[in-house]
């Protein structure tokens, strides 16, 4: 249908102008130019943030110039014919020319909405219908001070509360977003993350066990003037290796000095080796381990997550490196995502347990993006493994509905460019019909402007079939498929059209159809309809040419005096047969015009002399006789049949008569010669009479 080479796009760009009084937000606008007529039209993208239906909605389109300076502002521009339901996204199969030349740029909000409940919403009434009221956050509230602490962690703003209401989520900052959207459109805050952690509801729910920390080993100090004092275990995080402390117990002073003893030192230094023994053994057991579980920590904070799931696969068992592992891997999806990478992404979902739900998520977004590459197949092969690996996952319906609309729309672009091959256009009107159909089958809102379209597809292909039939010859095809069709557009005129072609093509050879088809035709008095049933029935007209009464038939004449017209009328009507009018066209341009059958004879024979014909013709040629239903004017419906006589004019002798045969005579056979065949100067003439 759309030629996307025509257009040229000016401007394509998200429009964060949200207005939170107004029951609908324009998302993104993009402008175009048709290259053909140099017109510059605009598509929105809308949201229906409203509790009601959206039937009309007027727009206040600013444009601006290629350095972004203000050229004017359009008012009240019109969007008619809509049926939004709540939480939809619209608009941007609508058109709007821009009559501004040289806007580059626009900047698009609401002015005016009316529902389908006839209330309207005004931007000039304070005190009117608002739409959406984000609920803000107060620093007194109960959780401002847990939730202001998790939003600086992600880098966020905490002015509102995360919260969800009919077709829509709205974000931290404000902002709200359509139900199917993954991201904020404002902030680009991640909706998944929002669930889980800024939802005041979840923050009293209590938190899931703690694995105990396992306790420092206690080490036994040897039996010497030593004595080891292990640090006391704390539970604030991380907790530290025990650190030892030598402390020096002094010996009781003697009065005399004790005997040197060489085994007593030795004793000595082999419990201080054997205790530095232990440290290090201790250092190397506890102390790594941790540094490198500090190290992990880091390398995630730096969304270094490779780096991070390697050093917690290197700790194996220590503390909570699994779950950390399933943790950091879990970033690193969501980071994809963030950056539209959902097919890496899908890969590490798929090997995480308990992730269906984002599974779908990557599934539903990679066929999203398929469909906006126009790859339309691929992204009904990504609602086939939605529908297979997650049956009640809410969005495979949208996106495959999208898929369906736009393949159907392709064919018929297809269809239309198959001109001239009606075999190949039927076949693509056949396989959009079938990609509505299943738009219409997938379809739950009855109001919804896919549902219409998808309907109106269906009717525009079976009338594209329709007509495909009659262009290729297919006469009684097409008859069935605008019968089918009933009042649509000019589908009647096209059945009887079809009709009369077919009973004029198999007049010789006619069928019960023939028959039925000329007989529905000639009571809905359709043109030339009667003729033909009277010519089927044995109901017809037959008139012929003399010259003179008993003369033999001549389609030939000196003297149109002499001319007279035998006739018969068959066909009857309530006063006896049909009362038929007759003109003459003379070859220097004069008409006269009589009555044939002024009784309603149904035959006889009538002289040139008893019509109001003029004779006196002074220029040789064709003398046309046409012969009309007198009852039905002089048209061309009317006319029953036309004869032609050859006249040649003869200029009068001395005498004033005209020039006479060899014999004479002024009239032939009169002398009793047989002169059968010939004319007034001998020559031959065909012997019947009947022009056509």
């Amino acid at each position: 249908m759309e030629n996307y080479q025509r257009f040229q796009i000016l401007s394509s760009a998200r429009q964060d102008l949200f207005q939170p009084e107004s029951p609908v937000w324009v998302s993104r606008c993009q402008l175009s130019r048709d290259l053909e007529s140099g017109r510059r039209l605009l598509q929105t993208r809308m949201v229906n943030c409203s509790e009601r239906t959206v039937r009309q909605v007027f727009l206040r389109i600013v444009c601006f110039g290629p350095s972004r300076e203000r050229l004017t502002q359009l008012e009240m521009v019109p969007m008619q014919s809509l049926s939004v339901l709540p939480g939809r996204v619209f608009g941007d199969d609508k058109l709007v020319e821009v009559p501004v030349g040289g806007t580059v740029y626009t900047e698009v909000f609401a002015q005016r909405v009316r529902f389908s409940d006839d209330t309207v919403w005004d931007e000039t009434d304070p005190d009117g219908y608002l739409a959406f009221r984000a609920v803000p956050v107060r620093p007194e509230d109960r959780h401002a001070e847990t939730l202001a602490e998790r939003a600086r962690s992600k880098g966020l703003r905490n002015d509102c509360y995360f919260r969800t209401q009919q077709g829509l989520w709205v974000c931290t900052c404000g902002m709200p977003n359509a139900s199917r959207s993954l991201r904020c459109v404002r902030c680009g805050a991640d909706r998944l993350w929002l669930e889980t952690h800024m939802d005041p509801n979840l923050i009293d729910a209590p938190p899931p066990p703690k694995t105990p920390e396992p306790a420092a080993p206690v080490i036994a100090a040897p039996v010497s003037p030593v004595t080891v004092i292990p640090a006391p275990i704390r539970d604030d995080p991380p907790p530290a290796q025990p650190t030892i402390i030598v402390q020096s117990v002094p010996e009781p002073e003697a009065e005399e000095a004790p005997p040197s003893h060489a085994g007593r030192n030795a004793a000595i230094i082999f419990g201080v080796l054997l205790f530095l023994a232990l440290g290090a053994f201790c250092a190397w057991r506890y102390l790594k381990p941790y540094l490198r579980y500090q190290e992990a920590l880091r390398e995630r904070a730096a969304k270094n997550y490779d780096q991070a799931v390697a050093l917690f696969e290197d700790l194996e068992d220590y503390r909570d490196s699994p779950d950390q592992i399933t943790e950091t891997l879990s970033m690193k999806a969501i980071g994809l995502m963030d950056e539209g990478k959902y097919q890496e992404a899908l890969s590490i979902w798929e090997t995480l347990e308990g992730c269906d739900k984002q599974v779908a998520d990557c599934l539903y977004a990679l066929g999203v993006n398929a469909y906006t590459e126009k790859d339309l197949e691929k992204a009904l092969g990504y609602v086939e493994q939605l529908r297979e690996r997650f049956p009640d996952y809410e969005r495979t319906d949208t996106l495959a509905e999208y898929s369906y609309f736009s393949l159907g729309s392709q064919a018929v672009t297809e269809a239309a460019e198959a001109a001239g091959d009606p075999f190949l256009q039927r076949d693509r009107y056949e396989t959009a019909k079938e990609n509505f159909q299943k738009v219409i089958d997938l379809e739950k809102d009855p109001n919804s402007e896919y549902l219409k379209n998808s309907k109106d597809y269906i009717l525009y292909c079976d009338y594209q079939i329709a007509r495909s039939y009659r262009e290729e010859g297919l006469l009684e095809e097409a008859i069935e498929a605008f019968a089918a069709l009933e009042s649509y557009q000019d589908a009647p005129a096209q059945r009887q059209a079809c009709m009369f072609e077919y009973a004029e093509r198999n007049l010789d050879n006619p069928t019960e159809a023939v028959y039925d088809y000329l007989e529905e035709l000639a009571n809905a008095k359709y043109p030339g309809a009667q003729e033909l049933l009277d010519r089927l029935n044995g109901l017809g007209f037959g008139f012929e040419i003399v010259l003179n009464t008993g003369d033999p038939q001549a389609t030939a004449a000196t003297d149109l005096s002499k001319v007279a017209i035998r006739y018969s009328v068959e066909q009857k009507d309530a006063d006896g047969a049909v009362l038929v009018l007759a003109r003459c066209t003379l070859p220097d341009g004069t008409v006269g015009r009589g009555l044939l059958n002024a009784n309603h004879e149904s035959s006889g024979l009538k002289r040139w002399t008893d019509f109001p014909f003029p004779t006196g013709c002074t220029k040789s040629g064709t003398v046309t006789l046409e012969f009309y239903d007198a009852a039905r004017g002089e048209t061309e419906e009317a006319l029953l049949e036309t004869l032609q006589i050859s006249f040649t004019y003869e200029p009068p002798t001395e005498d004033g008569t005209p020039d006479a045969g060899k014999d004479g005579s002024s009239e032939p056979g009169k002398d009793g010669s047989s002169d059968s065949g010939k004319d007034e100067k001998g020559r031959s003439v065909p012997e019947t009479g009947k022009g056509g």
